[in-house]
């Protein structure tokens, strides 16, 4: 513990995502891995999403990764979007993904681990471990199952400072306590009238709070106002 303690002081003063990274890739090579990949996503809009992925992997590993779109089928992307349990990559409990593992092997990508962590704001992020050679035994496993969690969240929390964008895009505090009640009850899928008996105003008074918030928001329409306030609050 005392070394992760370490790597967070370390993490905390760095403000470049690629050194930041290779100190990552430093440590997991420390404790017996080859090789480290992350991956971080976060939410522009309600559909658009932006990612970066940092990586140590065999050259051409990523590429063929991409080319393949093994994306869709990763079994540590699918089952870490919901979990933060420590992930074994040949674990027989995940999705087969037998063309994946495969050419990974191909790649010397044999044995290895992966680690989820979210930010307040939806970010998420995968950290992975890996190596050509020696089993993962129930010992390491068991031995990782703290520490790559307590450093997976080193990460996020650091890539997250350095990659997310500061501010949301448009000044929050001029939002009124009422207009954010009207928009949080908008995405619930209330209506005007709805919202208007909820509170106890007209609907011609919420309604002129909603064109407020598109004012303030730089939205369109009430809907993505709304998704935009949930995504910073």
């Amino acid at each position: 513990m005392h070394l992760l303690e370490t790597i967070h002081d370390d993490c905390s003063g760095i403000t470049d995502s690629q050194k930041l990274f290779q100190r990552i890739d430093s440590f997991s090579k420390r404790i017996g891995f080859e090789y480290c990949c992350y991956g971080f996503r976060h939410h522009r809009s309600a559909t658009q999403s932006e990612v970066r992925v940092f990586d140590s992997y065999p050259t051409g590993w990523m590429a063929h990764y991409s080319e393949k779109g093994f994306l869709n089928v990763d079994p540590t992307v699918a089952v870490g979007a919901h979990t933060e349990r420590l992930l074994s990559w040949r674990d027989p409990t995940l999705p087969a993904a037998p063309e994946l593992w495969r050419d990974a092997n191909d790649f010397g990508l044999n044995h290895g681990v992966a680690r989820s962590s979210w930010g307040p704001h939806g970010e998420f992020g995968l950290l992975s471990f890996g190596r050509s050679t020696q089993y993962l035994t129930p010992i390491e496993l068991n031995s990782l199952q703290v520490g790559m969690g307590v450093l997976a969240n080193y990460t996020h929390e650091s890539m997250s400072r350095l990659l997310r964008a500061e501010r949301p895009p448009f000044d929050i505090e001029t939002l009124s306590t009422r207009e954010r009640e009207v928009l949080l009850w908008t995405a619930e899928g209330k209506t005007a009238d709805e919202i208007g008996d909820i509170l106890g105003i007209s609907t011609r008074t919420v309604n002129f709070h909603i064109r407020n918030c598109l004012d303030k928001t730089g939205c369109r329409n009430k809907v993505q106002s709304a998704i935009r306030l949930v995504m910073w609050r």
